[in-house]
């Protein structure tokens, strides 16, 4: 399959390393894998906390980033999110997992209001033919799908985390 310049993070299975969307390598500090859920993290990448913490959900097409000081999930520094999610397209092959973001993204803040960016990047992709209308279908489905099941969560990715995200428990 070929690999959409610029959108897809490879994380190799065995070694403890990945390759960033920017095709930088990075250092993975844990793996885990377990069924509908692999967990990454690694240092981070900017300044003001010490780790970034990804959750992929294959089943639901999200990944969640979350800012990590010192063992503890912290707001992002700059922005103030609580946590990141990222519409995806994950596969793997014998060597690695392939993350590949959708370009829709949902900004939670904790307990308080959600916010959907990037909504134009998407269009801009279907237009210009690097989305087919399938996986377009996908993620604004995964979208609305990942909103509904979040509201219905109280604005909280723990809850939601603890009610769909681990236990991929249908709508």
């Amino acid at each position: 399959m070929a690999l959409r310049t610029g959108r897809v993070q490879q994380i190799h299975k065995r070694e403890e390393r990945g390759i960033d969307r920017t095709n930088e390598p990075f250092v993975i500090e844990k793996l885990s894998r377990r069924p509908g859920l692999i967990t990454i993290q690694r240092p981070s990448f900017e300044s003001g906390y010490t780790h970034h913490l990804r959750e992929i959900y294959p089943h639901w097409g999200i990944g969640v980033s979350t800012c990590i000081n010192d063992g503890v999930p912290v707001k992002h520094p700059r922005l103030r999110f609580d946590h990141y999610v990222d519409l995806v397209k994950v596969w793997e092959d014998q060597d690695f997992i392939y993350i590949e973001d959708m370009y829709v993204d949902v900004l939670i803040y904790e307990r308080s209001y959600y916010h959907i960016i990037d909504l134009e990047e998407f269009g801009e992709a279907v237009f210009s033919r690097q989305v087919s209308p399938m996986e377009a279908k996908r993620v604004l489905e995964n979208t609305q799908r990942f909103v509904d099941a979040f509201k219905r969560s109280r604005l909280s990715y723990a809850v939601w985390k603890q009610k769909y995200g681990v236990h991929r428990r249908t709508l």
